[in-house]
């Protein structure tokens, strides 16, 4: 299958990425992809609008050699009663020149003023350089 889910369906996955406490988790669930492409997941866990996680494939092959791919946090519900929270999920494709209008992985500092205070050090952002 690759890196990437090529048909709508349930899929048994990884998924991992940074908490609203600023964790790291990971987690195993199961990605329901739609018939109109929108794909959603159900985690233990909530996560805010526009936060990036990696979902990576299960499969019964250990050699199978899947890639984790990126996805920004499109929609949240609130926890249900059993504690699972539904989030819906857009793909992050690599920024490109001649891309502006795709959702990209890389963004400007005016995009993400926050920063996760681990361990009560507070993280600087700096540009990063692009080479092309």
């Amino acid at each position: 299958m690759g890196n990437s889910f090529q048909y709508p369906g349930d899929y048994r996955i990884e998924i991992s990425g940074w908490g609203l406490d600023c964790t790291f988790f990971v987690e195993r669930t199961d990605l329901l992809w739609t018939a109109d492409g929108e794909k959603q997941v159900r985690l233990h866990r909530a996560l805010p609008e526009g936060a990036m996680v990696f979902i990576r494939l299960l499969t019964s092959e250990p050699s199978a050699g899947v890639v984790p791919v990126a996805y920004r946090v499109h929609g949240a519900e609130p926890m249900d009663r059993n504690g699972r929270c539904q989030l819906r999920l857009v793909q992050i494709h690599p920024r490109t020149k001649e891309s502006p209008a795709v959702e990209n992985a890389s963004k400007s500092l005016e995009d993400s003023p926050t920063v996760c205070d681990v361990l009560g050090i507070k993280a600087e952002l700096q540009h990063e350089e692009v080479l092309q």
